[in-house]
């Protein structure tokens, strides 16, 4: 045994000393109308990207890789940019379009129309867009005389079947070479939809956009989740369901082969922490499973795991997870990674049946595209679904939806569609242009109106490229005889915004105050009412040679009309209230307000932040600490040295324990609140959440000149109303808007 082990030894070496690294002709990687680049030198396994102007892709492939024998694939067909374009239309029931043409290209547009006696679904124009799609929905033109509605021909394909009544089956054909995702076969059903899902054929070059996976995403997983937990309570507010808790497994499956590439692998980590954040933000606890793969499958979470069910433990798994393609470098076998997931299901059904049975199962599986190794995955999902007790005919194919990412250059997008799940009116494939926008979809997945009650989300960016950063910010403005005030609050609820007594005159008319919402697309709200803290009075302390007191300087405004909440509109997160409760992803049963505090305040400098005007269309997020205990003492101090306070005996008659203090220069310079920041809130970040913690009130200094303060003196400090010190009366106020913890 020891000699056979020896001698294979051996042949290999000999075979690496025989096989040097071949090296590939550059000359021949040219392309027309574009440009390329090229790793690792032309070695062996050197590739080479191509890239083409807007509306054009590159032909005969998106890349060439440096094989074994020294040549680039494809390397006798001459590289070139060519015009994108979207899928011909071979004919419409029903109906008409011009125009009628043999090819169309990025920027055509093709108009519909019904014949008499048929009824238009979908738009009546489309526009051929530069990732090699139509806009909207497929249209259709339908006589309504059947029991299930037309299915449709979608572009580029071709229909068998025009009788849609129960049990009758249509089946498609996508021509010129193009590539279907979706259902080739569809049956009427008796709940008079069809089976399966709407089919769509593609050019191997189109691809999705980030949008559309976002609204996609979106719209499935908000009913998977909403709807995982049989025994749910219902939330009177709004008549929305909150999940007190669920029963849905998650596995996040990664190709982590060389074919993804080392780059690519850790920007798809990144999106799945993106993911399983967003996810958070749902009323209920899912179990994680995340596993990378390349020729095997190498769980790093399994769902038998303590730490499935906390997402940041599994998060921090993510993190910690390594490239398996520098290795590993026979390629990618979906087929095991599937596996990994069966045994995990048969575990659990081993253990508890009847509760396996009804767990929602979701796997989003981000691979490159192609198998290399390993048996055909889909016989892995026949079994899996079997395994569910998922058949075609029954109701419990809502127990498994498989998301599917290609997100190769090299996309088999007929194995991928066999793979992915496939339900009415529901996308579960998706091919994207790159790493990069699967990382933005998931950004901006679950950012929509249907998520309103997810409080201290932000759209802050992962680059500076995108506008509506700050959701919860309101802008008010009271306009008095001789010019207007400004000041800032937060949006609290539906009907409040929370911001800064001191703001108001008592005889300001409510007619002229104006709140502005929605940063970046603004929209302004009357104002129904003006509520102050009743114990705010600034000249309740003249006695004390105070003569301005900002003690207990909080204000709510009550709206005329609710607001409508929106990707750009939306709630920011009070302490002690349930949103929080589920933003700090403490699933205690008899967690209290104190318990918020002590986890947000617990510190004597707590990193915080202010958002700040930089311009009227820019706000700024400002960088500050809270300091607390014996680093509070600098701040008393300070505020001693202000000239209208020298009298005072007590400086913490001024600075009372309802304010927390910001600014300073140790242990670092801080920006400075300035004129029109008042009544903002201050904020604590957690994880990808942001609590609002104080109300901005008042400064020993002002030395702003548009830039926040830069320069800070020395002595200067802010000081914000603590908002746990007066959420009793907060709750007092929106009771009906919020659910306040004991």
């Amino acid at each position: 045994m020891c000699r056979m082990l020896l001698l294979l030894l051996l042949s290999q070496i000999a075979i690496s000393i025989a096989s040097p690294s071949a090296e590939c002709d550059l000359s021949k990687v040219a392309i027309a109308g574009g440009s390329y680049t090229v790793s690792d030198g032309a070695n062996t396994g050197s590739k080479v990207e191509y890239s083409c102007p807007k509306g054009m892709y590159p032909h005969p492939a998106m890349s060439r890789e440096c094989i074994s024998d020294g040549h680039w694939t494809n390397e006798n067909e001459k590289a070139v940019c060519k015009a994108i374009q979207c899928p011909t239309p071979v004919s419409i029931e029903g109906g008409e379009y011009v125009p009628n043409a043999l090819k169309y290209f990025v920027g055509d547009v093709l108009t519909f129309k019904c014949w008499d006696g048929f009824r238009m679904f979908g738009p009546g124009n489309h526009t051929c867009q530069e990732n090699g799609k139509w806009s909207g929905e497929l249209t259709i033109c339908d006589d309504q005389v059947d029991q299930c509605p037309n299915p449709g021909i979608p572009f580029g394909a071709t229909k068998v079947g025009t009788s849609y009544r129960i049990k009758d089956k249509v089946t498609y054909e996508c021509q010129n070479g193009l590539k279907m995702i979706g259902s080739k076969e569809r049956t009427c059903m008796a709940n008079y939809h069809w089976s399966g899902a709407e089919p769509s054929c593609r050019d191997w070059y189109t691809f999705d956009t980030p949008e559309e996976v976002a609204a996609s995403l979106s719209s499935t997983l908000s009913q998977i989740f909403e709807s995982a937990d049989p025994d749910k309570e219902e939330d009177r507010i709004d008549h929305k369901l909150k999940i007190k808790g669920g029963l849905v497994n998650i596995f996040i499956i990664i190709d982590a082969s060389h074919r993804l590439g080392s780059g690519n692998f850790e920007t798809a980590k990144i999106a799945s922490e993106i993911f399983i954040e967003k996810v958070s933000s749902f009323d209920f606890v899912p179990r994680y499973a995340v596993i990378p793969y390349a020729s095997s499958a190498k769980p790093t979470v399994r769902l038998s795991d303590e730490e499935s069910v906390n997402a940041d433990d599994v998060i921090e798994k993510i993190k910690k997870m390594e490239y398996l393609g520098s290795e590993d470098r026979e390629g990618a076998n979906t087929c095991a990674a599937l596996n990994a997931v069966i045994k995990m299901l048969v575990m659990e059904e081993v253990r508890d049946r009847e509760k396996f049975l009804q767990t929602k199962n979701v796997i989003l599986l981000m691979t490159s595209g192609n198998q290399n190794s390993g048996e055909n995955p889909v016989v892995s999902m026949k079994f899996m679904r079997s395994l569910m007790e998922i058949r075609n005919d029954n109701k419990r194919d809502d127990f498994l939806d498989v998301y599917v990412f290609g997100l190769g250059d090299d996309v088999s997008v007929t194995e991928l569609n066999d793979i992915a799940s496939k339900k009415d009116a529901e996308r579960h494939l998706f091919v994207m242009e790159n790493i990069d926008s699967l990382k933005r979809a998931f950004q901006e997945m679950i950012d929509d109106a249907e998520a309103f009650q997810m409080c201290g989300l932000s759209n802050k960016p992962m680059d500076d490229g995108l506008a509506d950063k700050f959701p919860w910010i309101a802008k008010i403005t009271i306009t008095r005889p001789g010019g207007q005030a400004k000041c800032k609050g937060s949006i609290v609820s539906r009907n409040f915004i929370l911001t800064a007594a001191h703001c108001f005159h008592l005889d300001d008319s409510l007619h002229y105050i104006t709140v502005d919402i929605g940063d970046g697309k603004s929209q302004k709200v009357k104002v129904k009412n003006l509520h102050r803290h009743p114990k705010y009075d600034r000249a309740g302390k003249v006695d004390k040679n105070i003569r301005e007191s900002f003690d207990y300087d909080l204000a709510l405004v009550e709206l005329e009309k609710p607001i409508k909440f929106s990707r750009t509109v939306r709630p920011i997160c009070l302490p002690c209230t349930t949103g929080t409760w589920w933003a700090l992803r403490q699933r205690g049963k008899y967690v209290s307000c104190r318990d918020h505090e002590k986890t947000l305040l617990s510190r004597e400098l707590v990193k915080a932040m202010f958002i700040a005007e930089e311009s009227p269309r820019e706000l700024k997020e400002m960088d500050v600490i809270i300091k607390q205990g014996s680093k509070r003492n600098g701040c008393l101090a300070d505020a001693k040295k202000v000239p209208d306070f020298m009298d005072v005996v007590d400086i913490t008659d001024v600075v009372t324990d309802n304010f927390l203090c910001t600014g300073g220069i140790e242990p670092d310079v801080e920006p400075q609140v300035c004129k029109g920041d008042a009544g903002g809130p201050l904020i604590v970040p957690f994880k990808n959440r942001y609590i609002q913690v104080g109300v901005v009130s008042w400064g020993t200094v002002n030395s702003c000149k548009g830039t926040n303060g830069l320069p800070v003196p020395s002595g200067s400090r802010d000081f914000h109303v603590n908002v746990f010190r007066t959420w009793d009366w907060i709750k007092e106020v929106v009771k009906e808007d919020l659910q306040f913890l004991d």
